[in-house]
């Protein structure tokens, strides 16, 4: 399936390709994005750091299904200039000092972007994407996965609040939907 990815990436013949990776947590997203990135010489940038700033996790934002992304910020400073060909720059948000870090800036001329993370499928994101995956794996091995990288109170917020919130987005917007390709990320994704 992966050959057949980056083949399909390859011969895309859009001025600009948006590929986007969604999926339930620990199911092999980075990992996949990672060797895509590698394969196809393609930046990525991560859901994660779009994240809305606590003060703005209200219990009105975090009640609309995948309200805990940035996904306005996402669209201005990252989706639209590459759509458009001018250059991105944006600020990565760091959730435990709960501030947006330094501009950084994609490199000029990329044809290609990879969009990593839970939410890539909201609707206002996915109108730019036009590469869609999804990968998915079963819930024990993402449960192992939680449990290798994660501290017991961090993991307990996964299953307590972020899963929860994944699932509710999922749910929301049927996803995947047919317009995802599915990728496994089984045991060594």
């Amino acid at each position: 399936m992966f050959q057949q990815i980056v083949k399909t990436v390859a011969e895309n013949k859009a001025d600009r390709l948006l590929v986007t990776i969604d999926g339930p947590c620990a199911s092999g997203k980075t990992t996949f994005a990672r060797e895509l990135s590698d394969a196809i010489n393609a930046p990525v940038i991560h859901t994660d750091d779009f994240v809305i700033p606590h003060a703005r996790k209200t219990a009105e934002r975090l009640a609309v299904p995948g309200g805990n992304c940035d996904a306005e910020r996402l669209v201005q400073e990252v989706l639209s200039p590459f759509e458009q060909g001018a250059p991105v720059k944006y600020r990565r948000y760091d959730c435990m000092a709960d501030c947006l870090l330094p501009e950084e800036e994609l490199r000029s001329g990329i044809r290609i972007l990879i969009l990593e993370g839970s939410y890539c499928n909201l609707p206002v994101i996915r109108a730019y994407a036009g590469l869609r995956l999804f990968v998915d794996a079963p819930e024990e091995i993402r449960m192992e996965r939680l449990r290798k990288r994660e501290t017991p109170e961090s993991l307990r917020r996964f299953r307590e609040k972020w899963i929860p919130l994944e699932n509710a987005y999922f749910q929301a917007y049927h996803l995947p939907d047919g317009g995802c390709i599915i990728i496994s990320g089984g045991a060594n994704g």
